[in-house]
């Protein structure tokens, strides 16, 4: 695997463990009902959007990382995933 490839997984990784772990934090700190605080409601809902997308970028990263240690000679060309 190239060091770029290598880089962009460690990178997409990092990412959703980023994420994760403010999800659950802002999880845990968020009052639901009638009392409830629509904008800490709508910003969990959108680093709940945000983590699934990084949780799939990660495992594009992966997939090139397994197709290069099954066969480098054809997964040479695949593209790293993009960065946020």
């Amino acid at each position: 695997m190239s060091p770029d490839k290598f880089d962009a997984l460690r990178i997409a990784v990092g990412n959703v463990d980023a994420l994760a772990a403010s999800v659950e934090e802002l999880f845990d700190a968020t009052m639901y009902g009638a009392g409830a605080d629509r904008q800490k409601l709508e910003r969990l809902a959108h680093l709940i959007g945000m983590t699934a997308d990084a949780a799939s970028t990660a495992l594009v990263a992966v997939d090139a990382f397994n197709a290069d240690a099954l066969n480098p000679a054809i997964a040479s060309d695949a593209p790293a995933p993009e960065e946020f």
